[in-house]
């Protein structure tokens, strides 16, 4: 199933507000059409994972597999590629109102300055690689058992400065 018009658009912006693409940026060099190509090759892995959210059937095995071939076939960080990945497929589970706690299990934090200094840890994403990723996911869900509602602090911070909360 490929996202809609409408859910392309609102992860696209999600993608966006990440500043991975700035990031990105910086690794490629300015102008280079391979940033490009890295958000659509993301968005295509990202429509596989939805699928397999939408049939309760995604894996944590899943996610690090998309993070992998996506960090080896464009030479970047896996903690540049997860960040994209994980916000939007945080977003998509809360979003497609998906009740499945063994999929909110299998969906990792996503990684920024900010949950990095919650859990002590001064690197950034564009020297985190596959087992510091995974060290990282680790120190997250010792903290927390559902390593998406990690960083639930940062989103009400974020609500109620907007006055919503």
């Amino acid at each position: 199933m490929a996202f809609s018009l409408e859910q392309k658009s609102a992860y696209l912006i999600f993608f966006n507000a990440t500043m991975i693409s700035r990031s990105l940026g910086k690794s490629f060099g300015k102008g280079n059409p391979k940033l490009k190509k890295f958000k659509k090759a993301t968005f295509g892995e990202l429509e596989k994972l939805a699928e397999k959210m939408d049939n309760h059937t995604l894996t944590n095995k899943n996610i690090i597999n998309s993070i992998k071939k996506l960090s080896a076939d464009f030479n970047v960080s896996y903690g540049q590629t997860q960040k994209g990945l994980n916000v939007i497929l945080k977003a998509h589970y809360y979003l497609m109102k998906n009740t499945s706690v063994e999929t909110k299990k299998a969906l990792d934090c996503p990684i920024d300055s900010g949950v990095l200094r919650r859990i002590d840890k001064e690197t950034s994403l564009t020297k985190i690689g596959r087992s510091k990723y995974q060290e990282i996911q680790n120190e997250i869900q010792r903290r927390s058992n559902i390593k998406i509602e990690f960083d639930i602090y940062w989103d009400i911070q974020n609500l109620k400065r907007a006055g919503l909360l």
